[in-house]
């Protein structure tokens, strides 16, 4: 549909966020306004933060000091229904057309800029650890001892 790459790479995540499955939240797929930017929050991502986005001390993860600070502020004003932060409709398998038809309410709809607008990659490796030790070091399934 798009010659340019950064159009092609647009369609192609807004083809995988709107034909998410509307049962299944392992990954959420917004667009940002303010940033005139496209991205998805996976549901591991919330664990890496508290109460008030602060860093969970029993959490590890490889994302960058600039992603944490990101993921932070966009989960922030998704909580606080921030209108600038817009989400992505799942509506599971769809055929092509009406997929791309789909796509394009979106993004007019909404008046998206897709010639200026982009896709926000993140580092591969955002892997997130979490200690599920209480601070006694026993197991959370442990409750009982």
């Amino acid at each position: 549909m798009y010659e340019n790459e950064n159009l092609e790479q647009i369609e192609n995540w807004l083809k995988t966020g709107l034909s998410q499955s509307p049962e299944r939240f392992s990954e959420m797929f917004y667009f940002d306004k303010r940033d005139n930017q496209f991205f998805s929050l996976l549901i591991t991502d919330y664990f890496i933060f508290e109460d008030g986005f602060e860093i969970d001390k029993k959490t590890s993860t490889n994302y960058s000091e600039g992603t944490l600070k990101l993921l932070a502020d966009r989960m922030q004003r998704i909580e606080n229904d921030d209108s600038s932060i817009l989400a992505v409709r799942r509506f599971g398998e769809l055929a092509e057309e009406e997929l791309l038809s789909k796509m394009d309410s979106f993004l007019n709809l909404n008046a998206v800029d897709i010639e200026s607008a982009s896709v926000w990659e993140i580092e591969e490796s955002g892997d997130v650890t979490i200690d599920l030790r209480d601070e006694k070091t026993k197991y959370w399934w442990q409750f009982w001892k």
